[in-house]
């Protein structure tokens, strides 16, 4: 069973991943379990934020680190999208 995250844990292994790409799969795999899996993590929470990282759990559904895999669907997308992707909305949760 995946480990239960809070929103601000999963919030700092975002905000490492944009700084070391290689820990991009396990805090996204730790935004998707939270977003998706976990009951009540949106409670307490603004809906711009809750919407923000649910949309984001969705984008990064395309990340694929391994090229290989990537190359099997143009909508897939490597570190450096998903890298844009959580600085974004880091800033925009950070308004």
């Amino acid at each position: 069973m995946a480990t239960a995250y809070t929103v601000p844990q999963v919030i700092e292994m975002l905000q490492a991943a944009t700084l070391q790409p290689a820990q991009l799969p396990a805090a996204i795999s730790a935004l998707q379990t939270m977003v998706w899996k976990s009951k009540g993590w949106d409670s307490g929470l603004s809906e711009e934020i809750v919407e923000i990282l649910g949309d984001l759990a969705y984008d990064l559904d395309f990340y694929e680190a391994d090229p290989a895999a990537r190359a099997e669907d143009p909508s897939y997308f490597a570190d450096d999208r998903a890298v844009q992707e959580i600085a974004s909305a880091l800033r925009r949760i950070r308004r």
